[in-house]
């Protein structure tokens, strides 16, 4: 649903209700029960916390014994932990290091996915959630969720190890009649039994008829790849940037019969689709299960737009934001009723039950707003936010928050011009 009259018409419905009443494997993961005193990780040794600043919680230390994280006057230390060896693909030389810091069994990596020297900045590390849709994550484990820095001397001292680069080698053109004897291979140029996707080939010369420039982005974003797969008549590869799936990600659907190709290319978080001037390719259910868990073609791209008014008739305006790389939220609005500040949360489908949790995650420091159903659509949820952090850290935090449904991450939204809005929005209701 669009801003404008529509929305407003959902808006002053829900006034009315709110004043009467008030949801990752590794593909090679390697488990240590001692730490890290076999030695090879040195490097990242130190202490950790947001800003570098480890006076700070929550904070986190790698030492020879493990991990020790630190949160809410907590402490957990954890010897037993999975490392995802091959988590950003078979060639990756880069830095990165992936951890499964809580891991539940042997198939099972918990809810929390840590990347090491994040973004290939030594010091950097990231803590994303890995709950399943639906599920709850542990409140210790959600505290964790955000960015740290190596706090000033702590660290080893000792420099990454140096890998030697690989000599490319020529894989096989992708062409329209040896798809079907290629299936199960990957692209890449670091095995001669591998798939030459970009650079030679019948299907290399129509991806880049087709996409011109943005052929480099869809390299990157096939950085960590799948095989050639096939469903019918129609052949697909699909994979993301590392690190960055459902944000930079793509999908190539192949039909040789027809010699047509559909590119499906996410950028921070925003679709677009590719297709044959024929019309576009039927999706294999692996595609369709990748756009139903990822942004579509709707979603606005990270960090998304600046908080605004909304004006209403015959009230206060509204402070109005949109999602961004979201796969289910559209919008999110704060809004005074009856001398109370309220947060009604739109979504673009609907979602099921009366009752849902919206969390707010400003670089770790979460706040979880109840939210329950206030149209039959399931389309619209309300919740009263008296009484909760939820409006300082909107006017005091920078650039972005990320959002997450009943534990599920659901994309962000940009934290600019919330101060100014807020203040002519909610002064009704709120003390600034």
């Amino acid at each position: 649903m669009a801003k404008g009259k529509s929305y407003l018409s959902c808006l002053l419905g829900l006034a009315i209700f709110t004043g009467g009443a008030i949801v990752s494997s590794p593909a090679s993961a390697v488990m240590t029960d001692n730490g890290f005193r076999d030695g090879g990780f040195e490097y990242i040794f130190g202490s950790y916390a947001p800003g570098g600043d480890c006076s700070r919680e929550p904070r986190l230390t790698i030492d020879s014994a493990g991990m020790t994280f630190r949160a809410n006057g907590r402490t957990v230390q954890v010897s037993r932990f999975e490392y995802a060896a091959s988590f950003f693909g078979m060639t990756y030389d880069g830095i990165m290091l992936a951890f499964y810091p809580f891991p539940t069994g042997e198939y099972e990596m918990g809810d929390l996915l840590m990347y090491v020297n994040n973004d290939e900045v030594a010091g950097n590390i990231l803590i994303e959630s890995n709950a399943a849709p639906g599920n709850r994550m542990d409140p210790f484990h959600a505290a964790l969720v955000g960015s740290y820095r190596l706090c000033a001397g702590t660290g080893s001292g000792v420099a990454p190890p140096q890998l030697a680069e690989a000599e490319p080698v020529a894989g096989v053109p992708l062409g329209w009649a040896n798809l079907r004897s290629l299936v199960g291979r990957y692209p890449g140029s670091y095995s001669e039994d591998n798939i030459d996707l970009f650079d030679n080939g019948e299907v290399a010369a129509a991806l880049r008829a087709m996409l011109g420039a943005k052929m480099d982005v869809l390299e990157v974003n096939l950085s960590t790849v799948g095989p050639l797969e096939r469903q019918g008549d129609i052949y697909y590869i699909s994979g993301n940037a590392p690190h960055r799936g459902g944000e930079d990600q793509a999908y190539i659907l192949i039909d040789g019969a027809k010699r047509a190709v559909q590119v499906g290319l996410w950028e921070q978080g925003k679709l677009t689709v590719y297709a044959p001037a024929s019309g576009r390719l039927p999706v294999p259910p692996d595609i369709q299960r990748m756009l139903n868990n990822s942004p579509g073609e709707a979603a606005n791209a990270a960090p998304g737009t600046p908080w605004e008014l909304l004006p209403v008739q015959g009230r206060a305006p509204v402070a109005y934001v949109e999602a961004a790389a979201s796969t289910s939220i559209t919008s999110l609005s704060l809004y005074c009723e009856n001398g109370r500040p309220y947060m009604a949360m739109l979504l673009g489908r609907g979602a099921a039950g009366t009752r849902i949790t919206l969390t707010w995650n400003f670089a770790g420091r979460l706040v979880d707003i109840p939210v329950q159903r206030a149209n039959n659509e399931g389309t619209y949820w309300v919740g009263g936010i008296a009484n909760t952090p939820l409006v300082q850290h909107l006017m005091t935090q920078k650039d972005m928050v990320y959002l997450r449904i009943d534990g599920r991450l659901e994309g962000e939204a940009s934290l600019a011009e919330a101060p100014a809005v807020l203040r002519s929005s909610l002064q009704g209701c709120v003390r600034f």
